[in-house]
């Protein structure tokens, strides 16, 4: 078998974890799949509200060295790619997501 084999990304043997947001309530969470595969497959429910509108996120890494976190240029780089997934986002996802915030700025008054 060559080096690496059965180790890589796709691979059935690797337990993925990827982070959700649901669209309805704006609860962010995560979820531990038994393959890539599986997850691939289907969107899972948001366990705050039982939604099934939600969409896999970006995580964001910290990463710790001599400096105790990014460096100056890995900070900036990982700023515009935030940037540029933003922009991928449609309007009317933007506007349902800006609503549930208002929504519940208001009932927590």
């Amino acid at each position: 078998m060559p080096e690496g084999a059965g180790r890589g990304a796709g691979t059935e043997t690797e337990m993925p974890i990827y982070e959700y947001v649901c669209l309805d309530c704006d609860n962010q969470f995560d979820r531990l799949w038994p393959t890539v595969a599986s997850a691939q497959d289907q969107q899972p429910d948001c366990p705050a509200c039982g939604s099934g509108t939600t969409r896999r996120t970006m995580s964001r890494v910290a990463v710790l060295g001599e400096l105790g976190g990014l460096t100056p240029q890995e900070e900036s780089a990982s700023s515009a790619e935030t940037a540029k997934a933003a922009s991928y986002t449609p309007k009317e996802q933007i506007d349902t997501l800006q609503a549930n915030r208002q929504r519940k700025r208001e009932q927590g008054r």
